[in-house]
């Protein structure tokens, strides 16, 4: 099939090497523009880029006066203009930033702290319990305590220090060490220089346009990626601005509070706001009936202004001033991605890795397509490695978006940059007619769940390991009703499982009390991960399972999927 390329207009954008040129030009061109709005009580706080200019170098001179300049610092917490400011603060005037999963538990969190090695932690309030005990040598700093360092840092600025003025960002070596989770159940830290971000950024703005008077309501976690460039990065990047919701139950109220053009989110929430406009119509007397006649309507009128006043009360519902949703991590249902457009919404689709900064493909304003996820960013490369006689290979990136590496293990990082600089992505592909790729499957076993989410089964089948109990076990992604269930196959130790059983008394059956004594363990591990992660359904196998020559579990084998 020959490719073809994209062929829509590039917006002329302005390519920041480094996050210090982003802030340093953002804050002066858009002084007087809103940049953060987030709650207070039940006031909501407005940021004008020219305060946030100032709170940055405020915040650096704090920081090094702490002794931090060129160090890692972590942030860690709930999505906030402290997150962000955290964020924007080391990456322009102090050294690396290492953002990290506020719901990874204690053990989880002490392990990356041990290997990241920072020499700071801002944290939000909410996860102070989970922080391991404070170690010397690390500064803590509360979210709440922040604006005591600003003061500080205006103190020392007012007597003359210019530690932002002096401080000098590498573009090109480490500036953001991201962990991602390991599919041998040891997290990865990706390390990504500022480059990589600011050229995924550029590419971005470049398909898609984002003005200055544009809004986004923040409700990705923003240690992610994708969060982080799409919903974050480009925003301050354009001048726009970003509201935080403060959680899902109060989105409804915040879409009507903030009343954005863009939501950046994932699949399960744009089919579960999906869900709900179609109840509600259903709920409606004849409801059904005027959904279909608009919905007819709608779809020989190509103007999104106007399909949006057609669905007046769906276009109320979101805050009047929707026209866009941009999703990530996952592709949308055919049928919901239709069904916003018919609603008068731009739809986006995209594709990427953390170790890809993230995005590799994207949608544009010249080109959207429910089926696919756009055209490579521009200045990426992608192509397809091995294919089958089907067109389907592993997709394989290069370009200015890639990873430096894996954090400490070169070894890792070779097992996925070849020596051309493509970056394996473990994701198989093909080529559409349209010059476009399809995303069909997984070369490895990672289970990615209907809210983007990814489930790494190694992860879960380290800890079930662990047990004497154990004998193997396979932990794979069941499909059952339009949902993937985190599934755990175990095989006993039979001759450990007889004695635990044996040493538990009380009535029951040897089955049902080898049954407790198994689903108890499997809660033990859930509990050591995000709930998204946990296992959810549980088979205790009567054989061993299917194996290759060398002692591995077939994956692949459906017998190692069935009950026996």
């Amino acid at each position: 099939m020959k490719k073809k390329v994209f062929n829509g207009v590039l917006y002329d954008t302005k390519m920041y090497k480094n996050m210090r040129e982003l802030v340093d030009d953002v804050c002066i061109k858009y002084a007087d523009n809103t940049a953060f709005l987030y709650h207070s009580g039940e006031d909501v706080v407005e940021v004008k880029y020219k305060q946030l200019g100032e709170d940055i170098k405020n915040f650096t001179s704090y920081l090094t006066s702490q002794g931090l300049k060129g160090e890692k610092v972590v942030v860690i917490g709930k999505n906030s203009y402290s997150w962000s400011l955290t964020y924007l603060t080391v990456t322009s005037g102090l050294g690396v930033i290492v953002p990290m999963d506020k719901d990874l538990s204690e053990e989880q969190i002490d392990y990356l702290l041990e290997d990241s090695d920072p020499k700071c932690i801002v944290y939000g309030r909410e996860i102070e319990g989970k922080l391991p005990n404070k170690k010397e040598g690390i500064k803590y700093i509360c979210f709440d305590e922040i604006s005591a360092c600003l003061e500080k840092g205006a103190e020392l600025r007012r007597k003359g220090d210019l530690a932002y003025e002096r401080y000098v960002v590498d573009s090109f070596s480490l500036g953001i060490l991201i962990y991602t989770s390991g599919t041998t159940g040891i997290a990865k830290g990706v390390m990504l220089s500022q480059y990589n971000i600011m050229s995924n950024v550029s590419g971005a703005k470049s398909v898609i346009m984002i003005y200055p008077e544009d809004r986004c309501v923040s409700v990705l976690p923003l240690y992610h990626t994708y969060e982080c460039m799409a919903g974050f990065l480009a925003f301050i990047a354009s001048g726009a601005s970003i509201a935080y919701n403060e959680s899902l139950r109060e989105l409804a109220n915040d879409l009507l509070l903030f009343k954005p053009t863009v939501i950046v989110g994932v699949p399960v929430l744009f089919e579960k706001l999906y869900r709900i406009v179609l109840k509600k119509y259903a709920s409606l007397k004849g409801g059904n009936v005027v959904l279909s006649l608009q919905g007819a309507l709608s779809s020989i009128i190509g103007d999104g202004k106007t399909r949006r006043k057609i669905f007046n009360s769906v276009n109320e519902a979101f805050g009047g001033n929707l026209n866009r949703i941009l999703c990530g991590a996952a592709s949308l249902k055919p049928e919901v991605f239709e069904g916003y457009q018919r609603f008068g919404y731009g739809v986006y689709q995209g594709y990427g890795l953390t170790e890809t900064s993230p995005v590799c493909m994207v949608s544009s304003d010249a080109y959207t397509n429910p089926n696919d996820t756009g055209f490579a960013l521009p200045g990426v490369e992608l192509k397809l490695d091995s294919t089958n006689s089907e067109g389907v290979g592993e997709l394989l990136v290069k370009g200015p978006n890639v990873m430096l590496g894996y954090y400490n293990n070169p070894a890792a990082t070779a097992s996925v940059i070849d020596e051309n600089g493509w970056f394996h992505t473990g994701d198989l592909a093909t080529l559409t007619e349209n010059g476009t790729y399809k995303i069909v499957g997984r070369v490895k076993s990672m289970i990615v769940l209907p809210n983007g989410k990814k489930v790494f089964p190694e992860e879960l089948e380290l800890y079930l390991q662990k047990s004497k109990l154990v004998s193997g076990c396979f932990i794979f992604g069941n499909e059952e009703n339009d949902n993937v269930v985190v599934t755990a196959s175990i095989y006993p130790d039979k001759a450990e499982l007889k004695e635990a059983v044996e040493k538990m008394g009380g009535r029951g059956s040897f089955d049902e009390k080898a049954a407790q004594l198994i689903h108890k363990l499997v809660e033990d591990v859930n509990s050591k991960f995000p709930a998204y992660k946990n296992i959810k359904r549980v088979i205790i196998r009567k054989t061993d399972f299917e194996k290759t020559t060398t002692l591995k579990i077939k994956r692949m084998s459906e017998k190692n999927r069935e009950e026996i």
